[in-house]
């Protein structure tokens, strides 16, 4: 793996979000459907380098909490690490059907074979599972544990940068937002997505000062039609966030329910899948059609 940099404060990563409904695996009965949605979910937020998955509540007449516990913890569990897993989470039923699943793949999954291919400077996540004096001691999955100086609480999942890789391995945490790696290209590495549960989708859209909005819907503009002007305000935006309808309503019906049009709250309101040939996209379906398309946009004009 690659030695890292750390981000600094005065050139923040673009930070680009997706807004899924909680009843979005609701149209599949069998545990292992939806959990394959979900994981086509995970898959397409990697690829495009996702940073946030907002979950949000959808459907005023039903308690929802259930449904975003069940699609947060298979996000949750299918981000984290597979060295970290069995600390982190414990045996549920929930994750029966997770080991079918393509692995993510991602870069903060890597494990390199040997400490002889730990380099100083290496970013990894690990978990707090000892106190260690005033600090203590982090399973990375390294073939040793990691001691940090700084006070964590047993249990707690850190990002770590290591300092020293001789007989003894020592880090330091650091802030995972603020991590940044670059690859032979000066690339930036992508380094995993957060997941948080939210409440309505206008709330999701109005409290967060958002520098782009963008809604999906077969009733939006058609994307080739607003290609050029997506593109500079992506190209402008620090922070975008992707809103997508449940299985059983799109964006419109479910803002109605607020009493609110797509225009109140969005900047775009885009048909990324024009012309379809199926009756419905189906919410992971358009998650995927939709990102390729905004990575297609902001790259537009470089």
């Amino acid at each position: 793996m690659k030695s890292v940099l750390l981000q600094s404060e005065a050139n923040e990563p673009r930070y680009l979000s997706i807004a899924i409904p909680a009843s979005i695996a609701s149209d599949t009965p069998h545990l292992r459907e939806k959990t394959a949605k979900l994981g086509a979910v995970a898959r397409a937020s990697s690829i495009f380098g996702v940073s946030e998955i907002l979950l949000y509540l959808d459907d005023p007449h039903h308690d929802q909490q259930t449904d975003v516990e069940f699609c947060s913890g298979i996000l949750q569990y299918l981000e984290t690490p597979q060295y970290l897993r069995k600390r982190i989470f414990k045996l549920n039923p929930t994750f029966k059907f997770t080991g079918i699943l393509p692995p993510l793949q991602v870069p903060h999954h890597k494990v390199p074979p040997t400490l002889a291919g730990v380099r100083i400077g290496d970013i990894r996540e690990g978990l707090v599972f000892a106190r260690s004096g005033k600090g203590g001691l982090v399973d990375a999955g390294l073939e040793k544990t990691v001691s940090v100086a700084e006070t964590r609480a047993v249990g707690e999942r850190v990002t770590i940068r290591l300092v020293s890789v001789g007989k003894e391995l020592r880090g330091e945490v650091v802030e995972r937002s603020r991590v940044r790696a670059y690859g032979p290209d000066k690339r930036p590495i992508y380094w995993g997505y957060r997941v948080r549960k939210v409440t309505t989708l206008s709330k999701l859209l109005t409290d967060t000062p958002w520098d782009l909005k963008v809604g999906t819907s077969r009733y939006g503009t058609s994307a080739q039609e607003i290609l050029t002007p997506v593109s500079k305000d992506l190209r402008n935006a620090k922070s975008t966030v992707v809103a997508f309808g449940s299985p059983k309503m799109g964006l419109r019906e479910i803002l109605a329910l607020e009493n609110l049009v797509p225009k109140d709250v969005f900047n775009y309101f885009v048909n990324t899948a024009p012309d379809q040939q199926t009756l419905t996209v189906r919410t992971e379906e358009a998650i995927l059609i939709s990102l390729s398309f905004l990575n297609l946009a902001q790259k537009l004009l470089q």
